[in-house]
């Protein structure tokens, strides 16, 4: 809106375009306007902090040169995409693409929920007070406790007890013993039956893996609203969780046990959350961090070593597009056999048409669904 002089024109539309993984909507956000527009030399350099053109026209316009860097920052954490085209005097246009989960499941009857048993976990009295009310005006029972100690103590006696709780929602941040270690503690006294719930007010990405690996079976952002607690609820009455969890610990892929894949990603957390999953499947992992080096470590490997590259499209350096065509263009036999799953949140038909002319074998969808990656990864190197 700064950058629209009065009498011009913003527009907003919302697309909704075909989808290729199951259970996900792909929507693309395109805002337009009929401003000052930017000079074709100057968009490389739009989403870098305190940046601004150096344009007369905005010497008057006040700005830090940070929105675009923390808009591009937000985009990416959904594991998206946002791309600019702009000319000077007529006008830009911003298409941001996301891919969302689909909300597809019917109305549920909360009767099943009645009855049933939940401890909840946090140093707020009064957000434990109103959780309890809203669970019990579902017909469960609610208890609550304001520490990590209690926690640990009240689960240990509903065990012994055979009065098992069905879930605990647990708080993350929390004075004496945070999060991690109550729920560290209550695996240890309990087992992986039982639903742990982790809640919090802050931002999960950087902390969600630990908490997977320790034990977590969800998380629910604050404020607790009844419409969140629900839906989760009714997901675990729909498992069979000593059966689901036993065969989730006990499968294993024999064809995949010991193969040795190049991962090119260059958000680390992204890459570090992909390593932990894939490893826990028996896979050994290499990285690179843009295409440039998945292009040098797959040259000086030794012929077979990779069983498969999984490639980000989007990288500094050098992007998964162009890496890919240059490993397919090596003079080693490997070079042209080996699988190359593109790695993107880009879901579009002509984003995927473009990978395979490159030389991609197959497409994964971010947010990765480690199941999905899984069974794709059979189907190429199993």
């Amino acid at each position: 809106m700064k950058y629209t002089p009065e009498g011009g024109t913003i527009g907003l539309r919302i697309q909704e375009t075909p989808s290729f993984a199951k259970g996900k909507g792909q929507y693309s956000f395109v805002v337009t306007d009929s401003g000052i527009g930017m000079h074709e030399d100057f968009i490389p350099h739009l989403f870098e902090p305190f940046t601004r053109a150096d344009d007369a026209g905005i010497h008057n316009i006040q700005g830090t040169g940070l929105g675009m860097a923390i808009t591009q920052n937000i985009v990416r954490m959904m594991n998206g995409t946002i791309e600019v085209k702009s000319t000077p005097g007529k006008g830009s246009q911003f298409v941001v693409a996301v891919t969302f989960d689909l909300c597809e499941e019917s109305e549920t009857d909360d009767a099943e929920l009645a009855g049933l048993p939940v401890l909840v976990v946090d140093d707020d009295q009064i957000l434990c007070e109103s959780v309890s009310e809203i669970l019990n005006e579902l017909g469960m029972q609610c208890s609550w406790v304001l520490s990590g100690r209690e926690a640990v103590d009240r689960v240990a006696a509903a065990h012994e007890a055979a009065e098992d709780f069905f879930a605990v929602i647990l708080d993350w941040i929390m004075p004496d013993i945070d999060g991690l270690e109550t729920l560290k503690r209550i695996r240890k006294k309990v087992g992986i039956d039982m639903p742990i719930i982790i809640v919090s007010a802050y931002d999960f990405s950087e902390i969600e893996d630990k908490f997977r690996l320790a034990g977590a079976d969800a998380f629910i952002t604050k404020p607790l609203f009844k419409s969140k607690m629900v839906h989760t609820f009714h997901k675990f009455c729909r498992i069979d969780r000593s059966d689901a969890r036993s065969a989730l610990r006990e499968r294993s892929d024999a064809a995949l046990v010991g193969k040795k894949l190049l991962l090119a990603e260059d958000n680390e957390l992204n890459r570090e959350i992909a390593v932990e999953l894939l490893e826990t499947h028996g896979l050994l992992i290499d990285t690179a961090e843009n295409g440039s080096i998945a292009v040098k470590k797959f040259e000086a490997s030794a012929p077979g070593e990779y069983a498969g590259i999984l490639m980000d499209i989007q990288m500094p350096v050098m992007d998964g597009y162009k890496a890919t065509k240059m490993i397919r263009s090596l003079e080693r036999e490997d070079a042209r056999t080996i699988p190359i799953l593109a790695l993107t949140a880009n879901a579009f038909a002509s984003d995927i048409g473009k990978a395979h002319s490159v030389g991609m074998n197959d497409h994964i969808a971010k947010p990765i669904d480690i199941e999905i990656l899984m069974e794709i990864l059979r189907q190429w190197i199993g």
